[in-house]
């Protein structure tokens, strides 16, 4: 019964895991933070100026480290399905699912919400194929590569951070009656 319920726990983590991840990387509006309390200037030029500042220092501070979470995740869970593949090419299709999650978060939600849960629950099921095959030191020994890659790490990072700033504008433009700069947004 051992193994069974070390299983069943393993799989309970993971999925759980995989259920918040994708909740919050295919999320339009990745932030809920209420920035309107901390807008009190009788000025409305002021109160539009603190916000923009908050804004802008939501996606320039704390969207890096939340866009590096998902990229480290997705590259991850790669690298246990391309154990024989190259880093910086397990690096090149983590951004692009990264991307693609969140462009189609932008354009819908669903599709996003899909995405994000497809590839992990594809490892899943991977593993559990290949479970007598399966080496998880093959996988790790990829990932030990990340240290050859910091230059590309650095680049798909600032190039998501460029990319939500461009859907962010793009929305902003295309979406009547939808700005960014609203409150709650």
């Amino acid at each position: 019964m051992e193994p069974v319920i070390i299983y069943i726990l393993g799989m309970a983590v993971y999925a759980l895991f995989v259920f918040k991840f994708y909740q919050f990387v295919s999320a339009r509006d990745i932030f809920a933070f209420d920035l309107s309390k901390y807008e009190n200037s009788k000025f409305k030029v002021v109160r539009v100026f603190i916000h923009l500042v908050l804004y802008v220092a939501q996606y320039l501070f704390i969207f890096p480290i939340v866009a590096f979470f998902w990229f480290a995740a997705i590259t991850v869970m790669l690298s246990f399905l391309a154990a024989g593949q190259e880093f910086n090419e397990i690096l090149l299709v983590a951004m692009a699912v990264v991307g693609t999650i969140r462009i189609s978060a932008y354009i819908a939600e669903d599709l996003s919400r899909d995405l994000a849960k497809m590839l992990p629950f594809g490892v899943l099921a991977f593993i559990i194929i290949n479970l007598t095959t399966f080496d998880v030191s093959e996988s790790l020994d990829v990932l030990k590569q990340a240290d050859d890659n910091r230059e590309a790490i650095v680049y798909y990072l600032v190039f998501t951070i460029a990319l939500e700033f461009a859907l962010r504008v793009l929305s902003t433009v295309f979406l009547k009656g939808k700005s960014v700069f609203s409150r709650g947004s």
